[in-house]
């Protein structure tokens, strides 16, 4: 019994992207152009008959690289001594965070413990603004999709008062009745919206991806054009 994730590796990016797995998930049939998974093991809890759970994790992960090494489709997540190292590597490339574990910790379900930490770097990324939501007369927040033009949240984190009045003339001079969801996202269902002709290219940063696929407190860091 194995203990891991499935991940996208993104060719150009060289690093999981957590938005392709869902992308696959949403589809109704996986076609020959869907992305490519990978299963990445971290932990290993039963071997055969053996219960391996309340042995040291660096005890695990050695048995895990016997029992799983070279098999197709899977792959071991690496083990690093190095924690600042592993850091400044995976902030340099983008990458969500990294997971810190005692070496000599047994395998604990939940979060209740004080043996794994999970540390998040912060993600940017371009988005698309498709429509902005407006409450009394003015913009509250912009409606965000990603390059296949899936709802990937809203975003009002980084607006100033200036960029609100920018924003709300520009719809007004960009606002068309054509919504691009059909059905709304039940996040939107209850919003007035301000459908854009032309959309606004915006870079933002987040913390992670929720399992329905939208952006953990989104923040605006630039609007193209405004």
């Amino acid at each position: 019994m194995l203990d891991g994730e499935v991940v996208y590796f993104h060719p150009e990016l060289g690093r999981p992207v957590f938005q392709k797995v869902l992308q696959r998930e949403r589809s109704r049939s996986v076609s020959a152009n869907a992305p490519r998974l990978t299963y990445v093991v971290f932990d290993i809890l039963v071997d055969g008959d053996r219960d391996m759970r309340k042995l040291p994790y660096i005890e695990r992960h050695h048995r895990l690289k016997e029992v799983a090494a070279n098999v197709p489709g899977l792959l071991i997540a690496d083990l690093f001594l190095d924690g600042e190292a592993l850091w400044d590597w995976a902030e340099e490339r983008g990458w969500e965070g990294i997971v810190m574990k005692r070496l000599a910790s047994p395998y604990r379900e939940g979060k209740k413990h004080r043996d794994w930490y999970k540390k998040k770097i912060a993600i940017q990324m371009e988005a698309t603004a498709v429509a902005f939501i407006i409450r009394e007369g003015r913009v509250a927040s912009l409606v965000l999709s990603d390059e296949e033009r899936n709802y990937i949240g809203r975003a009002s984190l980084g607006l100033n008062e200036r960029n609100k009045r920018l924003l709300l003339q520009y719809a007004g001079d960009h606002h068309t009745d054509n919504a691009v969801w059909h059905p709304l996202h039940s996040d939107l269902r209850k919003e007035r919206l301000a459908w854009l002709s032309e959309p606004l290219k915006v870079q933002v940063t987040f913390l992670e991806w929720s399992q329905d696929g939208m952006m953990r407190h989104p923040k605006l860091v630039s609007i193209e054009g405004v």
